[in-house]
């Protein structure tokens, strides 16, 4: 009982695992494949020791949700490496390659698929440049170039311009290690410009900087070739001040000897000038005339003295504006 109740189960197996060593054993299907990968380009290559030399391949590569595509220029080749660089586009994607034998023309066998993704990338350590502003120190970070059907063969085709890398700068004093700085950016265009300050003045500062493959640190570049450059020390600062001051004086001194003049002969003539003196009052003209009207009529003269001409009286008659005052108004007799 024991034994029939195994038997089911133990033979198809056993049948499988004869049946996959005739194959091997009769197809020498025994291929190794590996991937090499710098700047997001992709180089397979296999080795099939028991393959004849007349033996050609194939080779076909897939992005996540497409179907399995030839690699145009690696179908039925007799090499054992086959450029697919130009076949992805999208690293974000899972990407997987395989290789077909082909035994005769009409029998070929794959070879199981392998991945290509982040862990397979190395990348060639970026170039930078280092220039000083005042007291800004800006480092400019430029990618290598990238293999890949989204750039022409003609030109430089940043791998910035493929993925978004994390670039990281590290700004160092040759001298004193302990002063540094290192700061990380998300770089989403083709050059990558990271700024320092807070430097020290009159020390030599070195910048290096590496980036990696968004989200996975460990797909890293080497970093750069150090870039130095000397901040300006505080005894050069002097002359740039002095030559400050040189030129607002060249620029205000003019405009003070003009000015200055000016104002002192405007002052001047202002003091030469006669002073017109107050007006006076006409004290005739002051005194305002009589409202009340004066009929001659009630003037009574009284004479004390007999011998008063008449030409006397006739001269007081006519100067009555000189004598006014001493009459009262309403034709009273004086006191």
């Amino acid at each position: 009982m024991g034994t029939s109740g195994v038997t089911p189960v133990t033979a198809p197996v056993g049948f499988c695992v004869i049946v996959a060593l005739l194959i091997t054993r009769s197809t020498g299907l025994v291929c190794y494949t590996a991937v090499e990968s710098l700047d997001l380009g992709c180089l397979l290559q296999w080795d099939c020791p028991h393959a004849s030399p007349n033996t050609t391949y194939t080779v076909q590569t897939k992005t996540q949700g497409d179907p399995w595509q030839d690699v145009p220029w690696c179908v039925w080749i007799s090499s054992h490496n086959c450029d697919v660089s130009h076949a992805f586009s999208n690293f974000e994607l899972y990407n997987m390659i395989r290789l077909g034998v082909h035994l005769n023309p009409s029998s070929t066998v794959w070879i199981k698929p392998r991945k290509f993704d982040y862990s397979d990338f190395t990348f060639s350590p970026p170039s930078i440049s280092v220039s000083l502003k005042d007291d800004q120190l800006l480092v400019k970070v430029q990618f290598p170039c990238a293999s890949n059907r989204r750039c022409s063969m003609e030109r430089c085709c940043p791998i910035s311009q493929l993925i978004d890398p994390w670039t990281t700068v590290t700004l160092y004093n040759q001298l004193n290690r302990s002063d540094y700085q290192s700061r990380t950016v998300w770089t989403q265009e083709v050059m990558s410009y990271v700024e320092f300050s807070g430097l020290s003045p009159g020390q030599n500062y070195c910048a290096v900087a590496n980036f990696s493959f968004p989200t996975f640190s460990m797909a890293a570049s080497s970093k750069s070739a150090p870039q130095c450059i000397q901040t300006a020390s505080e005894s050069g600062l002097l002359p740039v001040i002095f030559l400050g001051v040189c030129l607002t004086s060249l620029l205000v001194f003019p405009l003070i000897t003009t000015l200055l003049p000016k104002a002192r002969r405007d002052a001047a003539t202002a003091e030469n000038q006669p002073k017109t003196p107050a007006s006076v009052p006409d004290p005739v003209s002051s005194v305002p005339p009589s409202l009340v009207p004066v009929d001659p009529c009630d003037i009574h003269l009284e004479l004390t003295d007999d011998h008063i001409s008449t030409e006397d009286l006739n001269s007081g008659m006519g100067n009555t504006n000189s004598s006014a005052s001493y009459w009262n108004i309403r034709g009273k007799e004086l006191d």
